[in-house]
């Protein structure tokens, strides 16, 4: 059985889905699945590892934010037919479109409503409909954000919910004492016994990190806030700092390489994002895997709310008040037996989400497809 897996970005790209659909890609090569990547890159090229390729497509331009390659389309009419079914990372449009001319079983992977809408959104929509009625499965990551999902209502007896995972292999073979360039800052924090409030996304609206740059005026003083993250709300989010006088207690890093060993040593994870644009969190996961403790915005419909259990793995807090996330925060730095609890049930859950789990769920989804192929051929 070979699946070609259509998607934006992969590492060193930076971001969940990145790492999610590699991670996944490598183990269902392990389960025996000859899967591969096609994604966007900077420039074109093929990547060969032990198991599978990545055919990476230079991107000409974008619509709206969405990539266009003309060498993406190539490579895809070019190699598809070598493979017996279409994994689709959504959303992804261009991906979707190609997908449709392709005569082959589709599953989608749907990782996120459009939730900024504009007038792009109404052909989109229509594109958006016309893939979901080809596609023989529908993933959807969490049972909170199906029900929430207004486009996927009309599809839910496709839609089979199996929640993103995380290679522990991966984790436990990165590298422990490798820093980044501004591991003097994380230096410095550990040398003055700072409890570390760790925070880890794009520098953008919806993860909601002004919010919690807004808390740290009512944390603990024996606590900092380390924001591990780049993107183009960087200078807004220095002038608040500024604003604030809270250059000692909140530090925004843009040049991390390897983010373990913040994770390792942070006290508890902070997830602050206001909207269901955050679909499920999968950094909330690696987090978990080190006991860190999670306190995260509740948003109904978001994956959030299905990853960190409210009173079990962390605390949830209303989005966009800053006071409540602080009075969380203060909780669990101030409450040694519920962080001990929260530590212990974090370290239990994570075993949910281990990636072969995760992959194992989806070739049992090819092997039906597969399998009906071949009714129908007899």
């Amino acid at each position: 059985m070979k699946v070609l897996h259509l998607t934006k970005y992969c590492p060193p790209y930076k971001g969940g889905i990145e790492t999610f659909t590699f991670d996944l890609v490598k183990e269902l090569n392990n389960l025996g699945v000859g899967a591969d990547i096609l994604c966007f890159n900077k420039e074109s090229k093929i990547l060969e590892f032990n198991k599978f390729k990545i055919f990476k497509s230079k991107v000409n331009f974008k619509i709206n934010t969405a990539p266009i390659s003309f060498k993406y389309t190539s490579f895809f009419f070019k190699i598809y037919k070598n493979y017996d079914i279409i994994h689709l990372h959504s959303p992804n449009p261009l991906g979707e479109l190609i997908s449709l001319f392709a005569k082959k079983p589709i599953v989608i992977h749907w990782h996120s409503d459009v939730v900024r809408k504009n007038f792009l959104y109404i052909p989109y929509r229509f594109l958006q409909k016309k893939v979901l009625s080809k596609a023989s499965f529908v993933i959807v990551t969490s049972p909170n954000y199906l029900k929430a999902s207004e486009i996927l209502q009309e599809f839910r007896k496709k839609c089979k919910v199996i929640p993103l995972g995380i290679s522990f292999s991966r984790l436990e073979n990165s590298a422990t004492n490798k820093l980044g360039v501004e591991d003097s800052i994380l230096e410095k924090v550990l040398k003055e016994n700072k409890k570390i409030v760790l925070s880890i996304g794009r520098l953008v609206e919806y993860k909601g990190f002004e919010y919690l740059i807004k808390a740290a005026k009512y944390i603990s003083n024996d606590a900092i806030i380390l924001i591990i993250g780049n993107g183009p709300l960087y200078n807004s989010l220095r002038k608040l700092i500024n604003k604030y006088r809270l250059n000692n207690k909140v530090f925004i890093l843009t040049n991390v390489e390897d983010i373990t060993p913040y994770l390792k040593t942070s006290y508890v994870f902070c997830l602050p994002s206001i909207s269901r644009a955050e679909a499920f969190g999968l950094v909330l996961l690696e987090a978990m895997y080190y006991g860190k403790p999670l306190i995260t915005s509740h948003i109904p419909g978001s994956g959030m709310v299905f990853v960190n259990q409210k009173g079990k793995t962390g605390l949830t807090v209303p989005p966009k008040n800053p006071k409540l996330l602080a009075k969380a925060i203060n909780s669990l730095l101030n409450s040694p037996d519920s962080y001990k609890r929260y530590k212990l049930n974090c370290l239990k859950t994570i075993k949910n989400f281990d990636i072969k789990s995760v992959a194992t769920q989806i070739v049992q989804l090819y092997e039906e497809i597969i399998g009906e192929q071949k009714k129908n051929k007899e």
